[in-house]
């Protein structure tokens, strides 16, 4: 695990897009890890809050490579494609 990248208990659900967040912090700085969930049909932020626990070490571990290789969208965000 990389010390300089911590991830902090804060998940967000936009129903509209379907986009789940959850947070890394990395070497101080905030960067947003999104999450596309259209295809697991989520319809609030409870639903998304228990999907992303059932799977939120997966996640981490894909974020954390995503940011070590410097993977960021042009906002500056880290995407991951959602797990089934």
């Amino acid at each position: 695990m990389n010390q300089a990248i911590q991830f902090i208990d804060r998940v967000e659900f936009n129903a509209q897009n379907q986009l789940l967040t959850f947070y890394a912090q990395v070497s101080g700085l905030m960067v947003e890890c999104i999450i596309d969930t259209q295809s697991l049909a989520i319809s609030d932020l409870a639903a998304a809050k228990q999907y992303f626990e059932s799977l939120r070490f997966d996640y981490e571990d894909l974020a954390e490579q995503l940011i070590e290789d410097e993977e960021y969208n042009s906002a500056g965000k880290i995407e991951i494609k959602a797990l089934i």
